[in-house]
């Protein structure tokens, strides 16, 4: 069984600007990058305001997943997005707690964001995936 076939993936469109992913299965090692590249290719080919992982149906989440979500968070950061997290099952919200990024991925910022041009990133220079391979670079508020 491929590793996307494992991760069976849900995209709608809500609202206007906005990308819902939902997700089920288990988000691990194996399925991980298949999540990240979906993330990702939505990211850059739709550019939504808001991109929303739903876990509602996700049972696991190892560290290899909380990777991809805090990668993929950090691009969409880049490109002006924001990205929310929502529905954690009690498994899935206690690995986030415990991370410490619950509230980070979770929460909507009130505040308004910082629409960066496209022009600032030519093409070439950075693109989303690389921005998601860097280090996790999250920052919480105290």
């Amino acid at each position: 069984m491929t590793a996307l076939a494992q991760l069976p993936i849900d995209t709608s469109y809500p609202q206007p600007a906005t990308v819902r992913l939902g997700v089920a299965g288990e988000i691990d090692l194996a399925t991980a990058p298949v999540l990240r590249d979906k993330l990702l290719t939505l990211l850059r080919d739709q550019t939504p305001a808001v991109l929303i992982v739903d876990l509602a149906g996700v049972a696991f989440l190892d560290c290899a997943g909380i990777g991809a979500l805090v990668g993929v968070r950090n691009a969409a950061g880049e490109a002006g997005c924001e990205l929310r997290v929502t529905d954690p099952q009690p498994f899935v919200r206690r690995v986030l707690e415990a991370s410490g990024l619950l509230g980070i991925l979770t929460a909507s910022t009130d505040q308004p964001r910082r629409i960066r041009p496209r022009s600032k990133y030519p093409s070439g220079t950075r693109s989303a995936a690389a921005i998601a391979a860097e280090p996790p670079s999250v920052v919480a508020a105290a």
